[in-house]
Formats: structure tokens, sequence, C-alpha cells
């Protein structure tokens, strides 16, 4: 009985890993083929969300293998607060390892929302949204310019 219990237990588990990293392969796949047809207005929308310069972003299309690998590199730099050379350092030594593990180098733990954020290849790239929500983020500059105006 304890055995067949473990067996189970071990099925889920893999079952639960093989869809999370099936979520993440094809966040990637699409957000690559949508890139195709715009690569210009993709980089638009990384520097406006991601708020980095023109050059940084270039510095990092050279420096990973996909658009999309892009996106997670700036996400990953914004989640961990670690500068964008250092989410590169990562990449270069751990990207065979897959984005799992670039993001425990980087401090974001296992089991951790921006964690599974990841693993669900929930990096949203909506301009209304960085890295937190949307209607909090509204409130503060309400309240920034109660206390100007």
């Amino acid at each position: 009985m304890f055995v067949r219990t473990v067996q189970l237990a071990l099925c889920f588990i893999l079952l639960t890993v093989g869809s999370a990293h099936a979520d993440l392969n094809a966040y990637i796949r699409n957000l690559n083929v949508s890139v195709q047809g715009d690569v210009g207005g993709y980089k638009a929308k990384l520097e406006a969300r991601f708020g980095t310069s023109n050059a940084q972003l270039e510095v990092v299309f050279r420096s990973v293998n996909s658009p999309a690998d892009v996106a997670i590199v700036l996400w990953l730099g914004e989640q961990s607060r670690q500068p964008i050379d250092r989410v590169l350092e990562v990449y270069r030594a751990d990207k065979t390892r897959g984005w799992g593990s670039m993001a425990k180098s980087l401090g974001i733990k296992p089991g951790s929302p921006a964690f599974h954020a990841l693993k669900k290849g929930n990096i949203q790239l909506s301009l209304a949204s960085n890295g937190g929500n949307a209607k909090g983020n509204g409130k503060d500059k309400k309240k920034s310019k109660k206390k100007h105006g």
C-alpha cells in the first residue's frame, strides 16, 4: 500500500513538472513566432515594459538565442533585482540547465510567486504591467498627484 502511494505521488510530481515545462516552452514558441512579423515593435514594447535603453536591449539581443529569451532575461533581471549583465552571465553559464536553474542562481526561490510565474510562462509583457498589478500602480499615481496638487 505504501509503495503504491509513493508511486502515485511520483507520477503526480512528474506530470506537474512536465506541464509547467510545457507551459513555458509554449510561451517561448508562441512569442518567437509572434515577434517575427514586427521585431521593431517588439523591441519598443520591451523598452517600455522593462525601462531599458535601446543600447542595453541590443546587447541582450546579441547575447541570447531568441527574441523570447530577451524577454525572459529582462524579466529575470526585474524579478531578481539583478543587473542585466549578471543575468547574462548566468544565462551563458546555465542556459543548458534551463530557466528554472537560472532563476535559482539569481536568487528566485522555487515555490515563490515569481518562480511559479516563470514555469507557467506567465511573463507579462503588456505595457500596463511592470511586475506588479496595474490597479495598485494606478493608486500610487493618484496618491502622488494628490500630494503635489
